[in-house]
């Protein structure tokens, strides 16, 4: 964890995890603290330790940026006596629902749910807080006026090119439009926080925007030629935009989202069905029905390794830890070069306290992946344990 000074009351703070950055901002007046997200759960009591060595106050108002579990994990423990201000969209993913699964028991905090931008005072600091929807539909950011910082959530990673969760109302020309807003809006001498990676300028937010809608007019003017996403990624459309391609987001995840989001028929991640299978028919039925599909109907779903990942995940916070073994499982059968499965089924061992295939699973992420900060940390408790 990182922690940045920007002014008396104005701190960011950096959360770590598989190499994953989430940055996260706490506003401390004298005796009460505002948030802008949580982090995740697995980091929440770290956070809570963090602010209240900054602080005597407790957290009386938490700002979400939007309902993914990295930004939003953190609220039951950070949010003990707190008001949580969120976009309306956000209200499934805050209520814990998770397709087929039982909805997670979340905190009894009061809930103020915006649709229009609005302004809040707080200690004598004024906060705009503005719906930016792009990479989900319930995007919104923060930004300080006094101070001169914004906080973007995931609207913006840095030097990447943009992530859309199309499954949570995510859209290619909303985001466009929402960096179009923004830049108009801020001052020139904004700092900006971004949800992952380094502070932008305004510069670095106008090069962000003029990557977005470059690519997106190629990919545009490819659909028009009646070019398929293959055929875009085959003939490496984007290679002028390459430095914006990553393990994060690359070109081909790019090109797919666009083309998928513009036509209209959007995969659907195959963690929904799987959710269903698990809860009716048990987890071999949904292993059974996976390499079926797989073989069967491979465009119809979203196979991605993060699919099956947020599913263990999901299954382990309703102590599902048996089932979540078994997916983490499929999910290195299917990813045999990612370290992330085995660092997650890794956690899984060690939750239900197999201490040696946990090992035996860090080990083999860190194999892959030598600078896995969480199987790192994992292993030497482990060990010393």
């Amino acid at each position: 964890m990182l922690v940045e000074k920007i002014s008396n009351r104005l701190h960011k703070i950096s959360l770590s995890m598989n190499e994953f950055t989430v940055n996260l901002a706490a506003y401390l007046s004298k005796d009460q603290v505002l948030m802008v997200d949580t982090g995740w759960s697995m980091t929440a009591a770290d956070v809570k330790e963090k602010v209240s060595e900054m602080s005597d106050g407790a957290v009386k108002i938490i700002i979400l940026t939007h309902n993914h579990a990295d930004h939003i994990g953190g609220i039951e423990a950070l949010g003990e006596q707190a008001t949580l201000i969120a976009h309306k969209n956000a209200r499934d993913g805050l209520a814990g629902k998770y397709f087929a699964l039982e909805p997670l028991p979340g905190p009894d905090l009061p809930l103020i749910l915006l649709e229009d931008e609005t302004s809040i005072s707080f200690f004598g600091e004024e906060i705009n807080i503005i719906p930016a929807p792009g990479h989900t539909d319930n995007d919104i950011v923060v930004h300080f006026i006094n101070e001169g910082v914004v906080c973007l959530g995931d609207l913006v990673l840095a030097d990447t090119l943009p992530p859309l969760d199309l499954s949570r109302g995510g859209s290619a020309e909303a985001y466009e439009n929402s960096l179009n807003m923004l830049i108009e809006k801020l001052p020139e001498d904004i700092k900006i926080i971004t949800g992952h990676g380094r502070d932008y300028s305004l510069e670095d937010l106008k090069e962000h925007y003029q990557m977005v809608v470059g690519t997106m007019d190629l990919i545009k003017a490819g659909i028009n030629a009646g070019k398929t996403a293959p055929e875009m990624v085959a003939e490496d459309l984007l290679k002028d935009w390459a430095k914006w391609s990553n393990d994060q987001v690359s070109s081909e995840t790019w090109i797919t989202q666009v083309c998928d989001n513009l036509s209209g028929q959007i995969e659907k991640s195959i963690a929904e069905i799987l959710s269903y299978t698990i809860v009716e028919k048990g987890i071999q039925a949904a292993i059974d029905q996976y390499n079926m599909l797989k073989n069967a109907e491979p465009d119809e779903y979203n196979f991605g390794e993060n699919e099956l990942n947020m599913l263990g995940y999901q299954l382990i916070w309703r102590e599902l830890n048996e089932e979540a073994i078994e997916v983490y499982k499929l999910n290195i059968q299917a990813f045999p070069d990612s370290a992330n499965p085995y660092d997650s089924l890794g956690e899984a061992y060690q939750s239900l306290g197999h201490q040696d295939l946990a090992i035996e699973n860090f080990e083999k992420a860190l194999s892959i992946n030598p600078e896995m900060d969480s199987a790192i940390e994992a292993l030497e408790k482990l060990k010393s344990s």
